[in-house]
């Protein structure tokens, strides 16, 4: 299972590349519970974050949940040639440089 950060699941999760997520446990004691959030990528590769404070793990899956929800309008919005005409690639700029 490969780590990701909070900041690259809510990104993945934006794109519509998540199929599904859940809270897991890494810890639990009297004080504190530590908890991880496990997702299942569109490509069926499962990966995770770091272990976190429940109460903290447990905000950032609601907000994963919106972004899911959200994700769902901003990708299948299609992209019209328009659009793509407005774009740029420089990847032969350092070819010409010199």
């Amino acid at each position: 299972m490969h780590r990701v950060t909070i900041l690259e699941l809510e990104g993945l999760v934006m794109n519509g590349l998540i199929d599904d997520f859940k809270i897991i446990d890494c810890e639990v004691d009297k004080k504190k519970r530590y908890s991880k959030i496990v997702a299942k990528l569109r490509t069926g590769e499962n990966v995770e974050t770091q272990c976190l404070e429940y109460p903290r793990i447990s905000r950032i899956y609601l907000v994963l949940v919106k972004y899911k929800d959200w994700g769902k309008t901003l990708v299948s919005e299609e992209i019209t040639p328009e659009m793509m005409s407005g774009i740029t690639y420089d990847l032969d700029l350092g070819k010409n440089e010199g």
